[in-house]
């Protein structure tokens, strides 16, 4: 646990850009253990107690499932129970909070500690002494990374590994690990991102030769290949696909996990939302031209797909959960050499079809091209983004038509940003566990890979020692939703009531944004500009259950960046564990 040998760098006044797109993957994976009682957070969630009938299948109908066989309780539950008295919760537990001394905002649930016998091998990749990972570090990564490349944002691979093994020692601190320590392992893919057949056999490698027990990463569109195999060796996979359907994630649970919601959870909030747009005008009010915005509303979808398409079924979904709603759905390929050719055609049709409202479901690279073909044609839509690949950060968003941005607004899982990046939960843990000035190895996009070691290191807290898919599965299950801030994103794993299948993805719910032509500040990597993504009500969050009404291109009460977190968004201060 020493901080021996750390880099040290000093502090940028800027967000570092990776910290900020991907805020809301991180927040999705801190899961924060519920406060019972008077010891709640400020927003009232389930507490850690909460259960309701079993099903035949072991899981519950919305709450938190018992521990079984030897998953440890934790201190709400004890404390519930009245046997706390029972247990030695160690000087790693915050008796008042019933959590560990982590400086998170989503500290874990405390465990008693543990002591006897971990079963030894329960699991492929588990032995008494150690549970293996696998870290996968791609080749080529396919147009957008390659874009990210060009801004300078890409972190050596021995740095990524180191990264990702030192924030698995800030956790093993204060988690329990039930007698085994983390080992991190590398793996380097042997084909490009979208190949299927490459991706299969790395799968088959890592599960059965090397013998991992979780995957972080992976191939980003082999259309699930590399999941699937894992999957079917029955091996973890943690954020190893792009947006990958609710349908192939439902087909391989326990085993695909990852820190955002799936694009059909995403649009069941989305759908909910522009039922209240409609409600407060059908006509498209935030077009760019007169004839538009007299027009009563109709939508079109333009969203990426891949060949062979991997998202036809949530297209149908599109049409169906969106009922009249959506008028055209249009979908597209990222090949750089065609986008603009594509764009024009697409806008040529939405402009034939009367759309007057244009939801964006793609990457960052297609928006400039639909936005030039648009102006050419003198056709200025409502544009509505989804949050999707970095489509609400501003140093895109800076890149695409004025004219168009200016009536340009959506929903985001984004937490709103901070003015510094030591103030980001990834650097936080870092630095106060290393010592003041540490810096992580992968510079870039350090938060990103925090992801995974947070997720894992929970895990195995709530499994228990007899650690397999399931009971790693049923203990992130009894973790209550936490979270909800303007800067913390609400998360939950399980059956909450959010969605209407077991949920395998953190975060529930988006705040809503518009741009703003005329703010000024700094873009997520520390360029100042013009033009910059606002969120409604201080950025506010809601889930499909409580969705507001939509206040776009209303100044009075939004932001763009906070000097500081909310008081509720502050994470406890803590010595570090095992040092005066």
């Amino acid at each position: 646990m020493s901080g021996g040998g750390v880099p040290s760098a000093p502090r940028r006044s800027s967000r570092a850009f990776v910290a900020l797109v991907v805020n809301a993957a991180l927040v999705g994976i801190l899961v924060v253990s519920a406060l019972s009682g008077g010891r709640a957070a400020e927003t009232a969630r389930p507490s850690q107690s909460t259960t309701s009938a079993p099903r035949a299948d072991g899981q519950v109908s919305v709450g938190a499932p018992p521990p079984v066989g030897r998953m440890p309780i934790t201190y709400a539950e004890a404390e519930a129970q009245g046997v706390v008295d029972r247990f030695d919760w160690g000087d790693r537990c915050d008796r008042e909070r019933g959590t560990v001394k982590i400086v998170s905002v989503r500290a874990a649930p405390c465990v008693p500690v543990f002591d006897g016998d971990n079963g030894g091998a329960t699991h492929r990749g588990v032995s008494r002494e150690a549970i293996r990972v696998v870290v996968y570090m791609g080749g080529a990564q396919g147009d957008l990374n390659t874009a990210l490349a060009g801004l300078g944002l890409q972190d050596p691979p021995e740095a990524v590994v180191e990264t990702i093994r030192r924030y698995f020692e800030v956790f093993s601190s204060v988690y329990e690990t039930y007698g085994r320590r983390f080992e991190v392992v590398s793996f380097v893919g042997s084909g490009a991102a979208d190949d299927s057949v490459a991706s299969r056999a790395d799968a088959v490698e890592i599960a059965e030769d090397v013998g991992a027990f979780a995957v972080i990463g992976g191939p980003a569109l082999d259309r699930g290949a590399f999941a699937s195999e894992l999957a079917a060796r029955e091996v973890l996979c943690i954020g190893c696909g792009v947006a990958l359907p609710d349908t192939f994630i439902r087909r391989h649970e326990p085993y695909i996990w990852g820190p955002n919601p799936t694009p059909e959870q995403f649009l069941f909030t989305l759908s909910r939302w522009m039922d209240r747009l409609m409600e407060r005008d059908r006509r498209a009010a935030y077009a760019g031209s007169q004839e538009l915005r007299q027009s009563e509303r109709r939508f079109g979808v333009v969203h990426f797909e891949q060949d062979p398409p991997v998202f036809s079924e949530t297209a149908s979904d599109v049409l169906e959960m969106f009922s009249r709603k959506v008028d055209v759905v249009i979908p597209y390929l990222l090949d750089l050499p065609t986008l603009p050719e594509k764009a024009t055609e697409i806008v040529a049709r939405l402009k034939a079809e009367g759309v007057t409202s244009v939801i964006f479901m793609g990457d960052p690279l297609m928006p400039a091209q639909l936005m030039a073909a648009a102006t050419r044609m003198e056709y200025f839509p409502e544009w509505i983004f989804t949050g999707t690949a970095l489509t609400d950060t501003n140093v895109f968003g800076r890149g695409w038509d004025p004219r168009q941005m200016r009536h340009a607004f959506g929903l985001s899982n984004l937490a709103v940003p901070l003015a510094s990046e030591e103030q980001s939960e990834a650097w936080r843990l870092y630095e106060w566990f290393f010592g003041e000035g540490s810096a992580p190895p992968a510079r870039n996009q350090y938060p990103i890979h925090l992801n995974g070691p947070a997720l894992i290191s929970l895990g195995v807290h709530m499994a228990g020692p007899d650690l397999t898919p399931q009971t790693f599965a049923r203990g992130l299950f009894r973790v209550p939703p936490s979270g909800g801030g303007p800067t913390v994103p609400q998360v939950s794993f399980g059956r909450w009531g959010f969605f209407e299948e077991t949920d395998y993805l953190g975060i529930d719910d988006s705040t809503e944004i518009w741009w703003d032509p005329e703010a000024v500040g700094e873009d997520e990597i520390g360029r100042m500009g013009k033009g910059m993504w606002r969120r409604s009500r201080g950025g506010a969050r809601f889930t499909s259950r409580d969705v507001p009404e939509p206040r776009v291109f209303e100044r009075e009460g939004s932001v763009t960046v906070l000097a500081e977190a909310p008081p509720s968004d502050r994470a406890m201060r803590y010595p570090i564990p095992g040092r005066s």
